[in-house]
């Protein structure tokens, strides 16, 4: 994956990296991540898996070639199946969402659009939008990588998060991480200039208590990604690029940051 975002970066003209300086921005260099640094996962290990109501289900899988990344994505439905080839459009995650392209071998146009938020009842993690000829197909997605990402159950977190970042009186800019506790949740936060904090909730219901964080206090897949809350900042802030997560409604809830220039590390399985 982290090749994957290398490669995508690239190509969409983001290949200035620069970490952040005290007041402006994120700070994406606010702690140090090199005493557990994951080992780089194999392309072929990432992808998404998908499927609809009305009895669809779909597949893709990243494959990279030099410094090109295509896309297999398999399709079945009543009707039969099929296997196509997807070009990822660019430049990548346009307007915050995945968009897919291609055509089938009998000259049907292919488009997939993936957008993060809590499908199903937060059950999965994407809101599935296909286009195959002249038939659209609504549904669910998940990702589906070797490793496990902590913002693929952003829906179990979010009243946490809330309670969190209220009680801290919003001077954390984003949050790194989530994890449950025996009593609740932990919700780790930082601020632009490096700040972090552990929030621990009791029952998602009060704040049980908030430390502060040293640099060294990091957990394996710690802002990977990153997740604003309630706004989509601006495009190329730092080393960043931004996925807009949005409810079944289509409003904002925030926006999942990567960081381009580290590029993201295998999370907590």
């Amino acid at each position: 994956m982290k090749r994957i975002l290398a490669v995508l970066i690239a190509a969409a003209g983001l290949t200035a990296c620069a970490t952040t300086s005290p007041g402006g921005g994120l700070a994406s260099s606010a702690f140090d991540y090199e005493p557990q640094r994951a080992t780089e996962l194999p392309d072929s290990h990432f992808g998404y898996v998908m499927s609809g109501d009305t009895g669809w289900d779909g597949a893709m899988v990243y494959q990279s070639s030099g410094q090109t990344i295509d896309v297999d994505f398999s399709f079945t439905n009543g009707d039969g199946g099929m296997t196509v080839n997807l070009a990822i459009e660019e430049p990548y995650l346009n307007e915050g969402v995945r968009r897919f392209t291609g055509q089938t071998g009998d000259g049907r146009d292919v488009f997939v659009m993936l957008q993060a938020g809590p499908c199903a009842d937060g059950e999965e993690s994407y809101f599935a939008t296909l286009v195959i000829g002249s038939d659209r197909y609504r549904g669910c997605a998940s990702e589906n990588a070797a490793n496990d990402r902590w913002s693929n159950y952003l829906a179990d977190w979010m009243p946490a998060i809330d309670l969190c970042m209220a009680e801290l009186r919003n001077d954390a800019d984003h949050v790194t991480f989530a994890y449950s506790t025996a009593s609740g949740t932990a919700i780790r936060m930082a601020d632009h200039t490096g700040n972090r904090w552990e929030c621990v909730t009791i029952n998602d219901v009060r704040v049980n208590a908030i430390v502060p964080l040293s640099a060294v206090d990091v957990r394996l897949g710690e802002a990977d990604p990153i997740f604003v809350r309630s706004e989509m900042p601006t495009r190329g802030d730092a080393c960043y690029v931004y996925e807009t997560v949005r409810d079944a409604g289509g409003s904002l809830i925030g926006a999942f940051g990567y960081d381009s220039c580290a590029g993201p590390r295998a999370p907590v399985s």
